[in-house]
């Protein structure tokens, strides 16, 4: 029997864990960069865009992968490109709700906190599904990378049609909701610094 590993069954606990604390530094701090509107619009425009592939990026990978995770080896649509879409498109998405507080701060924090987590939890996974799926899976990872996709993969195993559990991609969107939530949320902080209704301790680059 194949048993999730600690930091698999915790990543979601970890994830809320650190968003929650992210939105503790951000009721006692604001931007340094408000008096600089063409580096504060630049950051919100790259983040809009980070948050829009790493949204679409989620779902897509959701459409394949829902339902099918430890029964089958998805290896079309973005599990072509490389063995772990979902965590590549939620560091993008992750990364952009970062820039969107319109610091360089907290999209370094993110990135590091997902440097120091997620590479134990891709390798716990990893090692179970070799274990479900033998030859196959290792035939998979000599031919397609683990983190960062490989564009000119994509094409070659694409289906023309493919089933779906619409109760998982409909959890999934609902899941991407979050990314345009989290925008909302920095925003409405941001205008509470601006109204005085929360205290400015710190200002962050």
């Amino acid at each position: 029997m194949n048993f999730k590993s600690f930091n698999e069954r915790n990543r979601i606990m970890f994830s809320w864990f650190f968003v929650i604390s992210l939105v503790i530094i951000l009721t006692i701090s604001q931007t340094a960069w408000e008096m600089e509107p063409m580096v504060e619009e630049s950051l919100m425009l790259i983040a809009s865009i980070l948050i829009g592939i790493g949204a679409v990026g989620r779902i897509w990978c959701a459409v394949y992968i829902s339902g099918r995770k430890d029964s089958v080896l998805v290896k079309t649509g973005p599990y072509s490109l490389c063995r772990n879409p979902l965590y590549f498109f939620s560091l993008l998405g992750g990364i952009g709700v970062g820039l969107a507080t319109e610091t360089f701060t907290i999209p370094l924090l993110i990135l590091l906190a997902f440097v120091l987590y997620y590479p134990a939890v891709i390798l716990a996974e990893e090692r179970r599904l070799a274990d479900i799926f033998g030859e196959e899976y290792k035939i998979y990872q000599k031919e397609t990378p683990s983190f960062f996709p490989k564009w000119n993969l994509f094409g070659f195993n694409e289906p023309d049609t493919y089933s779906i559990n619409p109760q998982k991609v409909r959890s999934a969107c609902l899941d991407v909701l979050w990314f345009i939530w989290l925008i909302g949320i920095i925003e409405f902080v941001s205008a509470c610094h601006e109204a005085k209704i929360l205290p400015t301790l710190i200002f962050l680059l």
